[in-house]
């Protein structure tokens, strides 16, 4: 979904893939997109386009976090 929408800058798809990855940790496993988007700072006008997404966290996005520290720890770009 992230990659998927150009408007998104890559900050703040890197923002809120940490935000997720905590939320996760936590045990929340649904993630209402425009309320995480509104508590990244992401004005209303903007956020309210996402309000009826919400996104399931599951065994795979740990598995894709997880990969991505592993590049991360090797020393190659993120792109």
């Amino acid at each position: 979904m992230l990659e998927d929408n150009p408007d998104l800058t890559d900050d703040l798809k890197i923002q809120m893939l940490g935000l997720m990855y905590v939320l996760y940790e936590h045990g929340i496993a649904e993630v209402h997109m425009g309320g995480l988007l509104r508590i990244l700072g992401v004005p209303d006008d903007l956020s309210s386009q996402w309000d009826d997404r919400v996104l399931c966290l599951d065994e795979n996005f740990a598995k894709y976090m997880s990969d991505m520290q592993s590049q991360q720890n090797t020393g190659q770009f993120l792109h």
